[in-house]
């Protein structure tokens, strides 16, 4: 870690390489959103967001670019959209990452599972939104690993 925490020397700042800082960095995130045996892991978008408010364990430069090369909301998270829909970010817009494309899964009003659809939010003159990372305590869904594959599987069908 940059803040000299880390192992196997606890080095600090410009005394660890390039590659260890970067590593670093994916090896916390992957720890982040990986499925544990008893815990489920943390959506994408929660992930970055725990990692940039924990200044100072990482090198600030090298995880702002791995958080501008991963996109606001990264592919799999679960966001909430203004129209109260619950969706996945099935891919990103390079021209503009806040704005991705998202597949719809779940009413809130309705507080139930809905017939699902791909929308590209940079594209749907401003129709939707995103307003946040998704709180999916509560809401009745499959395992969330499922649930992304079929998102996933769906969107890709769609798409053919």
């Amino acid at each position: 870690r940059i803040d000299g925490t880390g192992f196997p020397a606890a080095l600090k700042g410009e005394e660890i390489g390039l590659l260890a800082r970067m590593a670093a960095i994916c090896d916390a995130y992957d720890e982040l959103v990986a499925d544990g045996i008893d815990e489920r892991g943390s959506d994408p978008a929660s992930a970055l967001r725990q990692m940039g408010e924990e200044s100072g364990r990482f090198d600030a430069e090298m995880l702002q670019r791995f958080i501008d090369a991963m996109g606001v909301y990264p592919v799999g998270s679960f966001v909430q959209l203004r129209s109260d829909r619950l969706a996945m970010v099935i891919d990103e817009d390079p021209a503009d990452y806040s704005r991705p494309k998202v597949r719809t899964f779940y009413s809130l009003r309705l507080d139930k599972r809905i017939k699902s659809e791909t929308i590209a939010l940079a594209h749907c003159f401003g129709e939707d939104e995103i307003v946040g990372v998704a709180d999916l305590a509560g809401v009745e869904l499959a395992e969330l690993r499922k649930l992304r594959e079929s998102l996933f599987q769906a969107a890709c069908k769609a798409d053919t």
